[in-house]
């Protein structure tokens, strides 16, 4: 039995598949499960004993026709002969690729409808006629002894408590403004936030990438370690694994430290609660809300309409402080 696995997401997306391999496998324990992830979320799977081969799509949006990119992956994807493709997409030009690659049986919200009120992980079992009752939804990252070792130099000299603090949200090209925009949280309550936790002793780690660094200068005490743009993927799981706390906005590293078992507080405002929030039964998960009428707006035309987002500014400080404070003796 050979299997695909379809979902071409960011890191988060990504990370919430990886129970569905574990149920795959475990209904198919002859099977060969293959996974075609975003070349930005692919690194995350990389080790992952359940993964035959891991399929990258870079241009997910570039059309077929003009994609020498998608012809070369549908040529793969017909000759590997799948037996069956759970699709975790629901855009139809992701399944444009498997009919083109003459994948027969394949498996989708169209054959299970997305249900708004469960989270993703379920809706994906669902897919692929699994059942979510009996399934662990706990995500999982399979980190390299180099990744390990990585982290360790990176945080060498760190005493605990060693908190860390995600400022930023999907890729570069939406860094602009951010911090007043959708899940975005003010950047003077992070520098609030920021100060009172280093003066209760805590030692700060800020994540992030290359792009977030202007913001980090911005909110971080002179005392605290800046990694942003300094961690693959991988790496960044490694760091945060270290750590006894992860305070982030909703983004892909909160779900990473949901996924390595890291105690996590997570700053959530535009996003549909109930469908993509980290979960774990391995570490404890806060999640702070300041409920508005307009949340949930995001993925909706309601978004694109934005011009304050009331339900991350209404998040105070003190309230942050409060929460960390439940995980590590400040």
């Amino acid at each position: 039995m050979r299997l695909l696995v379809f979902r071409a997401g960011a890191l988060g997306d990504t990370l919430m598949v990886t129970p569905l391999l574990r149920a795959l496998s475990d209904a198919y324990p002859e099977g060969e499960i293959d996974v075609l992830a975003s070349a930005s979320a692919a690194p995350i799977l990389e080790h992952h004993p359940l993964i035959r081969r891991l399929e990258i799509l870079k241009w997910r949006n570039i059309p077929y026709l003009l994609s020498r990119e998608k012809h070369a992956l549908v040529r793969r994807l017909g000759e590997a002969s799948y037996d069956l493709a759970v699709l975790l997409e629901r855009a139809p030009h992701y399944r444009e690729l498997l009919t083109r690659a003459a994948i027969r049986d394949v498996r989708s919200f169209r054959e299970a409808p997305f249900n708004p009120k469960a989270h993703a992980i379920e809706n994906y079992l669902r897919v692929a006629d699994m059942d979510p009752t009996t399934t662990s939804h706990d995500m999982e990252a399979f980190l390299t002894d180099e990744d390990r070792a990585r982290a360790g130099e990176l945080l060498s000299g760190l005493d605990p408590p060693r908190i860390g603090i995600h400022l930023g949200y999907g890729p570069g090209s939406k860094k602009k403004n951010q911090a007043t925009r959708l899940k975005g949280w003010p950047l003077e309550h992070f520098s609030r936030l920021s100060r009172s936790l280093a003066e209760r002793g805590a030692n700060l780690v800020f994540t992030g990438s290359k792009a977030d660094r202007e913001d980090i200068a911005r909110v971080a005490p002179e005392s605290a370690l800046d990694l942003s743009g300094q961690t693959t993927v991988r790496e960044l799981g490694a760091v945060i694994e270290k750590l006894e706390l992860f305070i982030s906005v909703d983004s892909g590293p909160a779900h990473l430290a949901a996924a390595v078992g890291t105690p996590l507080v997570v700053l959530w405002g535009p996003a549909f609660y109930e469908q993509v929030r980290p979960v774990s039964s391995r570490s404890a998960i806060r999640v702070l809300r300041h409920v508005v009428p307009c949340a949930p707006c995001y993925d909706t035309p309601l978004m694109k309409s934005c011009q304050r987002n009331l339900c991350m500014e209404g998040i105070e400080p003190d309230v942050v402080l409060a929460a960390a404070s439940e995980f590590v003796a400040l």
